[in-house]
């Protein structure tokens, strides 16, 4: 017995699905799309605000971390000179005490603004801790990183700033530190925080 082979014929969805289940199949594709455009929205903001600081308007720390390791293996492969200042704002404490602690986080953001305005582009300024900041120098030299530093210094306590008729003194210690070709995340910001003690000792 010969057995003819029997030729398919093509088809196209729309012959499996009639006119409504299709209507009904495209708004479904297209419910999630819209739902999925929404999501995507909303992991962007969550992920931009999981790197900002809830007080100031800077990044937070761990933004910085993630800048510093990215930093760091440009040193590694390409040799760029990266510079660290590590700031230490003085007598948060006392301001607390003297004027309360909403007067505190007004010197913070103070003190944040003025070093926003003192850094260039592409480089990265955070708050790091209670009273700590961290900028990351984009091509600068050791030397070169003081003398930013010195001039940070000096913008920062060039006038008080003022809180509910209250005058309040601001002023900041620095450490500087460079980015070697064998560093580590931890190891730079080690360096940087006892540059910045001594710094703080010697007034």
């Amino acid at each position: 017995m010969r057995f003819e082979p029997v030729k398919a014929e093509p088809f196209t969805p729309a012959q499996v699905l009639d006119g409504g289940d299709v209507a009904k199949l495209q708004a479904e594709i297209a419910r999630l799309q819209r739902e999925n455009r929404a999501l995507a929205i909303a992991l962007s903001e969550m992920e931009r605000v999981a790197e900002r600081d809830m007080l100031t308007p800077l990044f937070n720390r761990r933004h910085f971390l993630s800048a510093m390791h990215q930093r760091i293996a440009r040193v590694h492969r390409y040799g760029d000179r990266i510079a660290l200042l590590y700031v230490d704002v003085d007598g948060l404490k006392a301001i607390n005490d003297q004027f309360g602690h909403a007067a505190g986080d007004f010197a913070l953001i103070e003190i944040a603004t003025r070093l926003a305005s003192a850094i260039r582009q592409g480089d990265v300024l955070a708050r790091i801790g209670g009273d700590e900041f961290g900028i990351l120098l984009e091509k600068m030299s050791a030397n070169a990183a003081r003398l930013m530093a010195n001039r940070m210094a000096r913008h920062i306590a060039q006038e008080p700033c003022h809180f509910e008729g209250q005058i309040i003194n601001l002023s900041a210690s620095f450490g500087v530190a460079t980015i070697e070709t064998d560093d580590s995340a931890e190891a730079l910001l080690g360096r940087a925080d006892a540059a910045m003690y001594s710094a703080k000792r010697l007034g």
